[in-house]
């Protein structure tokens, strides 16, 4: 996730910064974000269209992927402050009347200058699907709210709000022009040129002082301002799901067309018949791209037949650009809008998606293969050094399962594998905690990622800092995390199907630009229709695909029924389930605890703490089965291969063999029966 950063003003643009790399403090400046957020292709974008006099890069014209925290209204009447705050307040009533929506759950503040913003987090439309097209679909979603406010239909509502233009206001005082794909917006707790600072408030606040009293709070920075309510984990409200599907579906130029057409009378909007012109000196590289994009998202034209045209098209122009830069903007244009149509036509989720490509000749596998052992290697870890080697370091497009009951430390080593790839290889991993709660889930990465303390976990230390000074402590988690940025992508919702997944893999691929891992903790916590067997097969079945469609290594934690013991080291014959569950993944990792020989005896088992046994089971490939012994560090939450002899752990046959021989050896009773 990307911003804009304009600091010291709105004439500071052009510089884009990660989202985690963002410091939001109060200050006596001027000080904007971007609206929209950006995926990373940003960064390409703003070298293609960097001015070579001033070095100065823009981000108009950016055709990757937006997102978008909040839904914002901007209510401001120019000249007219009481009246602002009347019509903030208006706006709240009608929210409220219409869809039960309280302001306790909304995002409010005062500028600092002509009016007030109010913000819907996009929790309670259940979530923004990022996309070229956002900016436009959240400016429909801003209009059609309003239009449901005031009981007007969409049509309606576009004719009072030019009847309101020409008068030079607003209609209900909202300013619908402000969700263009480059608009900035002013950030909390930085100052107006006009001396005052934008401040959050509470609705308690907003519906009952006086404007004097606010205009008081606005004279100094509220940096211990929160919203009432916990806005990213707001329940949905069905009625504004359903206006989110309306808008993210919407034929905006349908209904422009049929809008201009209704005013001249013909049925007819405009055309711009003059997209493909040359383009002037000075907007060349910025034309020439949008020109590209156009065509590759309307036309089944190869990359090769677009570099012609608009190679073409360069050379019509006064100065053409030198032939190297044309292929830059046109592979660049390729890449952002190809990625998006091969993820969006690409999915598991329909019967037209899985019929697709079932029947091909020889030439196409033959090219398939040859693109598999040609493409730049990715390489990855298992933690375990003979995994790693039997499977080449190659674990893309491959469904591994993690088998054992409760207590065998299976997520502990997953959270592992996603840490040592993150960290040691730079692949990027989502993590789907759907069983253990933001906090815990947190604790154990940083008790991986930060030494520990005089004997106490990191997570332990990091929290007694923070409970001394929070922004002190954010800033050390900030710097601490810098390493992992944007490679290690969470979520946490139980629930999910493969369908979700999907749309989280797609999501993520559109936000940052590559995904190489998926874990999922786990299978029993995921949601879908059918009795659990059915669901298992099918699920799996899917995860695999999911695998292969988009080179994905896939960590599923699977559970097994009551009647394995957390010391049983071959757990396969107990997964929960189904027995589809083996058959449908590449490999399989089952863990067990050891044996504590000393403190157990065959009625009271205790189990060591630091060691731990996985068996590996590669199904599809070599057939190469592996029984390690694992250490495990508690401080660190970490797994490394232990050095000691596997032998002199016995397995829990064997220790209750030895037991009872060693009993009956004490009690004198020679009988080796």
């Amino acid at each position: 996730m990307n911003y804009e950063v304009c600091q010291g003003g709105p004439h500071m643009r052009g510089t884009v910064r990660p989202k985690s790399e963002i410091i939001l403090q109060p200050t006596d400046e001027e000080f904007y974000l971007s609206m929209f957020g950006f995926d990373n292709t940003i960064y390409e974008h703003l070298q293609v269209h960097r001015d070579p006099q001033t070095g100065k890069s823009t981000v108009a014209g950016f055709a990757g992927s937006y997102f978008a925290e909040f839904l914002y209204f901007d209510i401001d009447r120019e000249g007219d402050l009481p009246g602002s705050l009347e019509a903030t307040r208006d706006l709240l009533k009608r929210l409220y009347a219409r869809f039960q929506l309280s302001p306790k759950h909304l995002f409010l503040s005062f500028s600092g200058s002509k009016g007030f913003h109010v913000g819907l987090h996009q929790s309670l439309f259940g979530g923004f699907t990022p996309s070229p097209q956002l900016p436009t679909q959240l400016n429909v979603l801003a209009a059609r709210l309003l239009a449901e406010c005031h009981e007007l239909t969409l049509a309606q509502l576009q004719a009072k709000a030019y009847e309101a233009k020409q008068a030079g206001t607003q209609f209900a005082s909202v300013d619908l022009g402000i969700y263009n794909n480059n608009r900035i917006f002013r950030v909390l707790n930085s100052r107006n040129k006009k001396g005052r600072y934008k401040v959050g408030l509470t609705s308690t606040e907003l519906l009952t002082l006086s404007l004097d009293e606010i205009l008081a709070l606005a004279n100094t920075p509220r940096p211990d301002y929160k919203p009432e309510a916990k806005l990213t984990s707001l329940t949905p409200i069905a009625e504004l799901a359903g206006l989110w599907e309306y808008a993210r579906t919407f034929d905006m130029a349908a209904f422009t067309k049929a809008t201009l057409g209704a005013k001249n009378g013909t049925g007819q909007g405009s055309i711009d018949r003059d997209f493909f012109a040359p383009p002037q000196p000075g907007e060349r590289d910025n034309t020439l791209f949008k020109q590209a994009c156009h065509l590759f998202d309307h036309s089944a034209l190869y990359e090769t037949h677009v570099l012609q045209l608009i190679a073409a098209i360069n050379q019509a122009t006064s100065e053409p650009l030198p032939d190297a830069d044309v292929q830059r903007i046109v592979r660049s244009a390729f890449k952002t809008t190809q990625r998006h149509k091969a993820t969006a036509g690409s999915s598991v989720l329909t019967a037209t998606a899985a019929a697709t490509n079932q029947v091909e000749i020889w030439s196409n596998w033959t090219e398939e293969w040859l693109d598999y052992y040609t493409q730049q290697p990715s390489p990855m870890t298992c933690l375990v050094p003979e995994i790693d080697e039997d499977q080449q370091q190659s674990f893309k497009g491959k469904l591994a399962v993690l088998i054992g009951s409760g207590g065998t430390r299976k997520s502990y080593f997953a959270q592992n594998v996603i840490a040592q790839n993150v960290l040691g290889y730079g692949n990027r991993f989502l993590y789907s905690s759907m069983e253990m709660g933001k906090p815990e889930t947190v604790n154990r990465f940083l008790d991986m990622y930060f030494d520990a303390e005089e004997g106490m976990p990191a997570s332990r230390v990091l929290q007694g800092y923070a409970r001394q000074s929070k922004e002190q402590t954010r800033e050390l988690l900030r710097a601490g995390s810098q390493a992992i940025a944007d490679q290690l992508v969470l979520t946490g919702n139980g629930g999910k199907t493969t369908q979700d997944y999907e749309r989280d893999i797609q999501q993520t691929i559109q936000l940052y630009g590559s995904l190489d891992g998926l874990v999922i903790d786990g299978l029993s916590a995921m949601g879908g229709k059918g009795e659990e067997t059915e669901r298992y097969s099918r699920t799996t079945l899917e995860l695999k695909e999911l695998a292969k469609r988009y080179n994905l290594f896939i960590l599923l934690i699977c559970h097994t029924t009551k009647a394995c013991a957390a010391h049983t080291r071959d757990a396969r014959p107990f997964v929960r389930g189904s027995e589809k569950i083996l058959d449908n993944s590449d490999f399989s990792l089952c863990f067990a605890n050891i044996i504590d020989r000393v403190k157990s005896t065959p009625d009271n088992i205790q189990y060591t703490p630091h060691l731990a046994h996985v068996k590996y089971y590669n199904k599809r490939g070599s057939g190469k089965m592996l029984n390690q012994l694992l250490e495990f560090d508690g401080l660190r939450k970490s797994f490394g291969v232990s050095a000691a002899p596997l032998h002199d752990y016995p397995d829990h046959d064997t220790f209750v063999r030895e037991f009872n021989r060693q009993a009956r050896k004490a009690a004198g009773d020679n009988d080796p029966f």
